[in-house]
Order: C-alpha cells, then structure tokens, then sequence
C-alpha cells in the first residue's frame, strides 16, 4: 500500500514535542522526509534520536524569530534533501497568564515576535523555494483568541488572529502559482503550552477555573497529527484559502452537552448516598 506523503520534504516548526512532534512522526510513518526546529539542542536531539528509525530526519537549533537564523535553517533543509514541499508553522509560545497591566511588556512583545513574526519569517525564506519547485503547502497554526477574546493571555490571542488574516491573504498572493496557504486548526491539546505555563497572583484562579473547560475540550495529539497527514496529502492538491480544523460548531456542542451530562450524573450519584 503507498504513503500518502511519499517522497514529500516537510519543514515542521517546533518539532521536538507537542503538536509538532506528533506531525513529525505521522508524517514520517506517511513516506516524508522530516526537518523539525526549536530552540532547545538537547530536545530537538531526543526528539530526532526518537524518530529516526522511522524514516530520514533533520534536526536544526532555530529560534524563527530571528530572520538570519531562519534562512539558514531553509538553507540547510535544502542542502540535504534538495527541496521543501510542506511547511508547517506550528512553533508558538504564550506568556504569564494576566492581565495587560501585571505581565512584563518585553515577554509580550517576544510572543508577537515567535508566534507572528516567527510565521512570517518561515513563509518569506520558504515561499521563493517552492516557487522554483512549482509547487509548495504552507500550513500555518490557528489557535485560542483567534475567534473570540482571550483575556490574559492577550498576546497569544493576537498573533492567532493575525495569523489567520495573514494566511487568508496569502493563499491570495500566491494564488495560481502552485503555492498553497492554509490555516491548520488543531483544537485544545494537553501540552506544555497549556498546563505549564506561568501566571501572576491575579491570574492564577482565574487560570485554575478553566480547568474544567480544558478536560473537556482537549483532544490526544493523535487527532492533528492525522488531520495533518490528511490536509497535506494529494487529496487536498491545489486547495487553498482554507481552514483545516477539529474542533466544529457541532463537536463543540456535543462535548459541552456531553460534559454536562456528565456532570449531571455525578451530582445526582452523590446526593443519593
């Protein structure tokens, strides 16, 4: 039976835990050749060490929001395996969970510039490689904030935002090239991003409340990781503008009903004791 991403090169930001590693591996099982980077050596050589037995993979340090660093890693890529068919920007950060008020404007500002910023670097030193190619997959991360508010968390809200209006606009620029941009909308996964971060003294029971929305709502990383597959296989060739994602209206309100049933049946086995 053939993989579905047979001889594909793909570019994973980000790829040494989480979301990106679960990509990298599916891919990986899928027939692609894989670079993955991040900013930690020694994750990104545990990670590559994991899955190397699974197919060819490239380990690169970078922190996408510096530019030179970025074009060097492209410039590697290339280098070894002559071509960049997918890209997936998936690296993000978020911040101290607080208020605009309480949080350090630097940390602020370094999650515009990893999560925006670091996007925009990715697309700029990929996009004229895959031109040359004639053809290309820009997959970038959708995630909280970008539909609604996200109070205390507002700058992971903001570059979300951003970056499904900077995908829309993309998929027009390069429309009719051969190079696609999609946003990749992988719900809620229980990942360090979420469950490890920081938070100020105001934040923290605001932070702690959310829990219950958390359980509810996150998906195994197995879900992206296969819809990732899926949205970057010949099936979806020429498909662009798009948003790629797990969690529908329709899903959401079964979980919310689900969840709530739940609840319900709790509280009437205890009060029957």
């Amino acid at each position: 039976m053939s993989k579905l991403l047979e001889g594909q090169v793909a570019l994973i930001t980000g790829g040494s835990r989480g979301i990106g590693y679960a990509v990298a591996e599916a891919y990986l099982r899928e027939g692609a050749k894989v670079v993955i980077c991040g900013r930690d050596q020694a994750r990104l050589k545990e990670a590559a060490a994991r899955l190397s037995p699974l197919g060819e993979i490239q380990a690169i340090l970078c922190d996408i929001s510096d530019l030179d660093q970025v074009e060097a890693m492209v410039a590697q890529a290339i280098a070894r395996f002559g071509r960049i068919d997918i890209l997936i920007n998936n690296a993000g950060i978020s911040m101290t969970y607080g208020r605009v008020g309480d949080i350090d404007p630097r940390r602020w500002a370094y999650v515009i510039a990893v999560n925006l910023i670091g996007t925009f670097n990715c697309c700029h030193a990929v996009i004229p490689h895959m031109l040359r190619q004639g053809k290309g997959k820009i997959f970038n991360l959708k995630g909280y904030g970008a539909d609604f508010p996200s109070p205390r968390v507002t700058a992971y809200g903001a570059t979300k935002a951003a970056i499904v209006a900077f995908t829309r606009s993309l998929a027009r620029e390069y429309r009719g090239t051969g190079v696609t941009a999609n946003i990749f909308s992988p719900g809620m996964v229980k990942t360090d991003l979420i469950l490890n971060g920081e938070a100020t003294a105001e934040g923290r029971p605001h932070r702690e409340k959310i829990g219950w929305f958390i359980d509810m709502m996150a998906n195994p990383v197995e879900m992206p990781a296969a819809l990732a597959v899926k949205m970057a296989s010949s099936e979806n060739d020429g498909v662009t503008g798009k948003e790629f994602q797990i969690m529908t209206k329709r899903k959401f309100l079964f979980r919310l009903m689900k969840y709530g049933l739940k609840r319900l049946a709790g509280r009437s086995a205890r009060s029957s004791r």
